[in-house]
């Protein structure tokens, strides 16, 4: 069964539905959207994944849904709230979700234009910085905060790919549409004012950008990021049996900790997911604030 990136696995059950396709013994079902969840009688424990065809029931669920977080959240009914110790020692409430919107594009300079002096492409470039930055078209000031971008070849071919730090959505989450999701969504899309200032700071970053700024393509960009209280992601288990892996939309950056996350399913505690527990907002043992721009820094 699969959401978005949402999976629940069970041994029999699961065969009975359609459009479906197997490699080393597990299971990928598509085109399934997941309704809600089926609770056994202590209501303490998930007996079953409800879809739009029917239950799969399941003894263990994982949940893995970046920006779609928040739904699968709701769906089992776990607090819209945090509650953070602080360093006064008092407890201060706050909204468990927040999304901001993540600003990407793509520049059409010539695929090689990145490569590095032995030839090679160059790994992702992430620059931070508080110089003023100023428009590669216009001259004019964009900022004099601080601003962070990231770039790197595109994968396809199509020039130099990135983006910006992103901007909070200033919706409460549950007013947040995720759906429809990246280029096809009507509401959140990256703007011109982006593409100047993402295409400025190349050029502030490297001189071969500079006057390139009109080779921007132009189209449809970007998408919503869902975040944790202190954008730091959440591996912890609820209901005993659904296990969480609020990622804060890191992708496929995550994937190293998915034999981690296997082993504590089976019983072993990983010592390097222990701090990201979601009790350590309550028992105020946050991850240092970061200065960056960017909230996952």
């Amino acid at each position: 069964m699969k959401k978005k990136g949402g999976y629940a696995f069970n041994k029999d059950s699961i065969k009975a539905l359609e459009n479906k396709s197997t490699s080393n013994g597990v299971e990928v079902i598509k085109g399934i959207k997941v309704t809600g969840f089926k609770r056994g009688s202590n209501s303490k424990a998930v007996t079953g994944v409800e879809t739009d065809r029917g239950t799969i029931e399941c003894e263990q669920v994982v949940v893995g849904a970046g920006p779609w977080a928040r739904d699968f959240w709701n769906m089992l009914e776990l607090p819209k709230t945090a509650h953070i110790k602080g360093k006064d020692g008092k407890m201060h409430e706050t909204d468990m979700w927040k999304y901001w919107m993540l600003q990407e594009g793509v520049i059409g300079v010539e695929a090689d234009f990145l490569k590095m002096n032995n030839g090679e492409q160059p790994p992702v470039i992430h620059v931070d910085s508080t110089a003023p930055l100023y428009s590669d078209k216009t001259k004019k000031l964009i900022t004099d905060k601080i601003w962070g971008i990231y770039y790197k070849p595109d994968i396809d071919g199509l020039g130099v790919q990135g983006g910006t730090s992103p901007y909070v959505v200033d919706k409460h989450f549950d007013q947040v549409n995720v759906d429809p999701y990246g280029i096809e969504s009507p509401e959140y899309q990256t703007t011109e004012a982006f593409n100047d200032m993402w295409c400025s700071a190349l050029a502030h970053c490297q001189k071969r950008f500079e006057g390139k700024s009109d080779l921007y393509r132009k189209g449809p960009s970007g998408g919503l990021g869902c975040m944790t209280p202190d954008s730091f992601p959440i591996f912890d288990r609820f209901l005993e049996n659904v296990y969480m892996i609020a990622d804060s939309n890191h992708g496929y950056k995550m994937i190293g900790v998915g034999e981690l996350v296997a082993k504590e399913i089976l019983g072993t505690e990983s010592d390097l997911l222990k701090p990201f527990r979601f009790n350590r907002y309550e028992k105020g043992e946050l991850h240092p604030t970061s200065n960056s721009p960017f909230p996952w820094s």
